[in-house]
């Protein structure tokens, strides 16, 4: 090879391990116990709430949108994470009890059912709390700047969920019979029938 271009792969590969150092604020903050001083309790000590999913989210900035955007951002990879562990569960559930006597498109569209209703679930999330407050920071210059940090709570109906997931499996008459004997799915209907009147739903 070519010494010239081994150098100039040399440098290359110095200056991508040693990126140049910008000058923007440092987002981790400054100061670690005011941090954990204004963490709002409601956020540090987030209470289950029976008949949700819920989750929280953080996120700095040096702009209070940036910081509000990135909270809520990390709100939903909270909500979608527990919700995947749910469906996860729950697919279990349902296929670990039928004796492996069903065809792997049966479950396979199981999931996809799932994963659609996850998703459209997640886009209606709530909202509960949230807060957002400015810290002082510093530059690789040292110069000292303001950045933002937003604390946001949120949470996902499960009956919501859970009422979709019945209506499609009975739309899937495959799938109806793969699953309407087992344990889960009577499971199911009682959940919905035990959440009905808490969200007012018919």
């Amino acid at each position: 090879m070519n010494k010239s271009l081994i150098l100039l792969t040399s440098l290359f590969l110095v200056h991508c391990s040693n990126p140049p150092p910008t000058s923007g604020p440092a987002l981790d903050g400054n100061d670690p116990k005011q941090i954990l001083e204004t963490e709002p309790d409601w956020y540090r000590n987030q209470k289950d709430e029976d008949g949700y999913t819920v989750g929280k989210g953080e996120g700095t900035s040096p702009s209070k949108a940036g910081a509000r955007k990135i909270a809520v951002d990390n709100l939903m990879a909270d909500l979608g994470q527990k919700t995947k562990t749910i469906s996860e569960v729950r697919t279990e559930s349902f296929f670990g009890q039928t004796g492996g006597d069903y065809d792997s498109s049966v479950r396979q569209k199981f999931d996809q059912i799932q994963s659609s209703i996850s998703n459209a679930v997640l886009e209606n999330y709530e909202e509960d709390q949230t807060a957002t407050f400015a810290e002082k920071s510093v530059n690789s210059e040292g110069r000292s700047l303001t950045i933002y940090r937003t604390y946001v709570t949120g949470k996902i109906n499960r009956f919501t969920a859970d009422q979709r997931l019945l209506d499609q499996i009975k739309m899937e008459e495959e799938l109806l019979t793969a699953v309407k004997a087992t344990e889960a799915y009577d499971k199911l209907q009682k959940d919905l029938e035990k959440y009905r009147e808490k969200f007012n739903m018919k």
